[in-house]
């Protein structure tokens, strides 16, 4: 029964922040991806043409000509995407959908073992404080070492990048847990599972971070990433502040209306 109200309550979390953060992404983030994909494109259309001014003059073998055309065809219609505009725009806001449903499920299973366990009284406030708790840990303290990154932008290797982004996530989240509930004598605990990541090396690509030949575009692109930066920044705020204040609210209205229902909670808990 309590695992059943908390997922139906995570669902309708969840579709309110997805809806938010893709409100605001239309609004602030998409402009710059499409801004920087549209320097991509002209990019990498300039660098082939170049390739192909320099190639040798040989005697064409129409066979491999053939081969090739094959190739880059299949290759073409091997690599899926949703098209540009609303098919796009419909696909980023059922991701977004399910994000803040998968968040909200973990946010409102978190704060039910905390207020079942009488450790702490959620109010709509505090979880606002809640909601700014996941933010940094889920984007603020991967970001401080991998800043989000426009289309066209060198990274390191993305294995790397993920190991090191749960690395973050989990620090930060453990750390602040610690923080706020555990006694004064585990603090330095939590304090050191935040500092934890940083420690260690956090995996960058060695070189310049744009590769278009035009150094005006590659200031273009600078300040699109500096943008995209702060608004990526933006969004998931306001993701997570409607996730910490809406799971409250469902909490304490949905999830534990009955009294009866927290303390057999508590006792299978125990």
């Amino acid at each position: 029964m309590l695992f059943r109200r908390i997922i139906l309550n995570a669902i309708f979390a969840g579709i309110a922040g997805g809806l938010l953060l893709s409100l605001v992404q239309v609004l602030t983030v998409n402009p710059i991806i499409f801004a920087a994909e549209a320097y991509e494109m002209v990019g990498t259309e300039a660098v082939a043409s170049h390739a192909l001014e320099t190639l040798p003059e040989t005697t064409p073998n129409h066979h491999g000509d053939e081969h090739s055309h094959s190739d880059s065809h299949s290759h073409s219609h091997d690599a899926w995407a949703p098209a540009d505009g609303a098919e796009r725009t419909g696909y980023t806001i059922f991701a977004n959908i399910f994000v803040g449903i998968g968040f909200a499920a973990v946010l409102l299973s978190i704060m039910t073992q905390i207020q079942v366990q009488g450790i702490a009284q959620l109010t709509i406030a505090k979880g606002f404080l809640w909601g700014l708790g996941g933010f940094m840990a889920f984007f603020v303290a991967p970001g401080i070492g991998m800043p989000p990154e426009i289309p066209g932008m060198m990274a390191a290797p993305l294995e790397h990048r993920q190991l090191w982004w749960v690395l973050a996530v989990l620090g930060m989240g453990f750390g602040l847990l610690i923080l706020a509930f555990a006694p004064l004598r585990w603090k330095l605990i939590g304090v050191a599972a935040i500092a934890l990541p940083y420690v260690v090396s956090i995996p960058h690509f060695e070189g310049v971070a744009f590769s278009h030949p035009d150094p005006l575009v590659v200031d273009a692109l600078i300040d699109l990433q500096q943008q995209f930066i702060l608004f990526s920044g933006l969004s998931n705020l306001c993701l997570w502040l409607i996730l910490g204040g809406s799971c409250a609210w469902l909490l304490n209205r949905y999830v534990l209306k009955d009294a009866n229902l927290g303390d057999s909670a508590h006792a299978e808990s125990v």
